[in-house]
């Protein structure tokens, strides 16, 4: 090589585009290892590795001639003690996962706050085990959140503490594990008016209760009577056949929509999914489909 491309292209601008290139995808592909590590293996990681560069770094500083091998033999050295540092962490992580230790919430719930109340005041989740409050602020211009505590006069230090989002938002909160019993609810900014409880039960929501399945095909439903376990969660599982059409299970108190006491997801079809439904007293209640109010039945809790 001439040198006076080395001195004009390579040196000046080359060589710094290069070095900036490797490292953008040295610290991308390092990145994704430590995201998908907890917060304490991830900042384990990283301080090995810092602790790595600050070695290498003073091995180069103590010589005074630094050969191209020996240095591309370091940074070899540092990139295999990430590596090695992040899939010792990776397996580790995925056995606890496959133990129930790790991994993320093993059930989300669904809370919606619309007209300032919460549309569902009784909700049901795991005992012992973690889980999810996908939380949907419908209140445009308003700010919602929730709180959970384990007394109904909500003092003390809060389970969990939510953070506070304007309407129209969604956001999903990670709740602590629960032990069995049961909990209260209410939204922080409208203490008054946006409360509820959770029952915190043994096993999964659903395992004490029935499990059934109902599909939606036609504009209807495949039965217009759905039987529930009394004083347990229970899940439905719903198919909606109707391709490209939106189609729901919501369960009322009567058909009159007075006390809406579950609000399941729109689902586009064809698609699927298994609502939890809280614990019912016996009775019989009205269940729908938002969208086609007209496709309709009751519920049989006994």
């Amino acid at each position: 090589m001439r040198t006076s491309t080395r001195d004009r292209l390579v040196l000046p601008i080359l060589l710094p585009v290069v070095m900036l290139l490797v490292i953008a995808v040295v610290l991308f592909g390092f990145s994704r290892i430590l995201l998908s590590l907890t917060k304490d293996a991830a900042t384990a990681i990283a301080l090995i590795v810092a602790f790595s560069i600050l070695v290498v770094a003073a091995v180069v500083a103590s010589r005074s001639v630094v050969r191209a091998s020996s240095l591309a033999s370091m940074v070899g050295a540092i990139a295999g003690v990430a590596m090695l540092a992040g899939g010792i962490a990776l397996i580790a992580v995925g056995a606890g996962g496959e133990n129930g230790g790790g991994g993320g919430p093993a059930v989300t719930i669904s809370l919606t706050a619309k007209g300032i109340a919460f549309e569902e005041t009784s909700l049901s989740v795991p005992a012992g085990r973690p889980f999810a409050i996908a939380f949907d602020n419908q209140d445009a211009g308003i700010q919602h959140d929730v709180e959970i505590f384990d007394n109904d006069s909500f003092t003390g230090t809060p389970l969990l503490n939510g953070e506070i989002v304007m309407g129209p938002a969604k956001v999903t909160y990670e709740a602590p594990v629960l032990d069995q019993g049961t909990y209260f609810f209410h939204c922080s900014v409208h203490p008054a008016q946006m409360q509820g409880t959770i029952e915190a039960t043994s096993g999964t929501p659903g395992g004490g209760g029935a499990r059934v399945t109902v599909t939606a095909q036609g504009l209807q439903f495949d039965t217009d009577r759905i039987a529930l376990s009394a004083g347990a969660p229970s899940t439905i599982r719903f198919e909606n056949d109707d391709p490209g059409i939106q189609h729901n299970i919501a369960i009322f108190t009567d058909s009159s929509l007075g006390t809406n006491l579950f609000p399941g997801d729109i689902v586009t079809g064809p698609a699927a999914v298994d609502y939890r439904i809280p614990p019912l007293d016996p009775g019989t209640y009205y269940f729908h489909c938002d969208v086609h109010p007209t496709m309709n039945g009751s519920v049989a809790v006994g």
